[in-house]
């Protein structure tokens, strides 16, 4: 007969290892490390018959509390970017707790430092897409002039995305439409100014930052593991993102154009 102290402690346990999962999950871990990570550090934390089912977009967390029944947790998750920082930051946090770290309350305070961590400031995000979008144009075909107009679109797009998205509280989807709208509206805005050549390559630059790359390689990674499910979600959302992308250029170019 387990104490109730031992129980509570258990159930503590419990709600911290699937906020573990849930912070890997939610920043772009991959599906089965972060089956691993809970499957791991619950046994470190001495949780009885812990069984975690991990999907693309959820977890479903099941243990035995007090010798006889059983609690369970059900958790959805968005799809959501892959924050590196915060990935190898929980990676960390799952080692330490494996390797004997077991205060509840100090776990509790670590994923919340976790959950807020940023690797960069907003005004590198900024540089960063602009050096990427001006990057792209030169890799597909576009001039050094072509990509300083690139790296202006891709600014000002990532301008919006700090600054103006947070602010409308939109749908994903109509996110995706409108940064692309506003990245490909630069574009023909700045060309029409007189900056850049091929307007084409120009355009494809600036909407890279958008492009769903990761997401893309990761659902065909989860086909190749035979998790079929967890592949579809993302190739879903995967595709969902490049239509929303080319939606938004379409508008602008007939808007604009």
């Amino acid at each position: 007969m387990s104490h109730p102290e031992t129980a509570v402690s258990q159930r503590k346990y419990f709600e911290l290892v699937t906020e573990l999962g849930r912070e890997m999950l939610e920043n772009g871990g991959e599906i089965f490390r972060t089956g691993d990570v809970m499957r791991y550090t619950a046994h470190s934390l001495g949780l009885e018959n812990f069984h975690a089912f991990v999907i693309a977009n959820g977890i479903f967390a099941s243990m035995l509390a007090e010798g006889q029944t059983y609690s369970c947790h059900v958790q959805y998750i968005s799809l959501s970017p892959v924050s590196i920082c915060r990935l190898e930051a929980l990676n960390t946090l799952s080692r330490r707790i494996v390797a004997g770290f077991r205060d509840p309350d100090a776990i509790r305070q670590e994923l919340e430092r976790i959950s807020t961590m940023e690797s960069y400031g907003n005004r590198m995000k900024i540089l960063g897409a602009g050096f990427g979008s001006g990057g792209f144009c030169y890799l597909f075909g576009g001039s050094l002039y072509d990509s300083v107009t690139a790296f202006l679109a891709g600014v000002i797009l990532y301008l919006f995305l700090l600054y103006l998205i947070p602010r409308l509280s939109l749908p994903r989807i109509m996110c995706t439409i409108a940064s692309s709208i506003v990245a490909a509206s630069a574009c023909i805005l700045l060309h029409r100014m007189g900056m850049g050549h091929k307007l084409d390559q120009i355009t494809i630059g600036a909407i890279f930052p958008l492009v769903p790359g990761i997401a893309l390689t990761n659902s065909f990674r989860n086909f190749l593991e035979n998790d079929y499910l967890a592949g579809l979600v993302r190739l879903a959302d995967a595709l969902m993102t490049a239509g929303g992308i080319a939606i938004g250029v379409g508008v602008a170019a007939m808007v604009l154009g």
